[in-house]
C-alpha cells in the first residue's frame, strides 16, 4: 500500500518544521499559500526558515527544500505543540 506523503495543514494551522542537517531544531514555519483538495487544505509553499523565500514540497524527499541561500536546505514537516 502507498502511503500519501501529501503536506496537509494541520487543523490547528500551525505548521512546524525540522531542518533534516539539525534534527534538534522544531521551527514554526510560515504557510504561503495553501490550496484546497477534496475538503483539505494543501500547503504549496512555506517561507524558509532561514531566508524567508518561498519553499515548495518535493515529494522526493518528503519535505520542503529551498535553494536560495547557498545549499540546498530541507524541512521536514513535524507535528506541532
Amino acid at each position: 500500500m502507498m502511503q500519501d506523503n501529501t503536506p496537509f495543514l494541520p487543523p490547528a494551522g500551525n505548521v512546524y518544521v525540522m531542518d533534516s542537517l539539525d534534527a534538534t531544531k522544531k521551527i514554526k514555519a510560515e504557510v504561503l499559500k495553501t490550496r484546497t483538495k477534496q475538503h483539505r487544505e494543501i500547503i504549496e509553499s512555506l517561507a524558509c526558515p532561514v531566508c524567508g523565500n518561498p519553499m515548495s514540497w518535493d515529494s522526493k524527499w518528503e519535505a520542503f527544500i529551498c535553494v536560495k541561500h547557498g545549499k540546498k536546505a530541507i524541512y521536514e514537516m513535524v507535528s506541532g505543540g
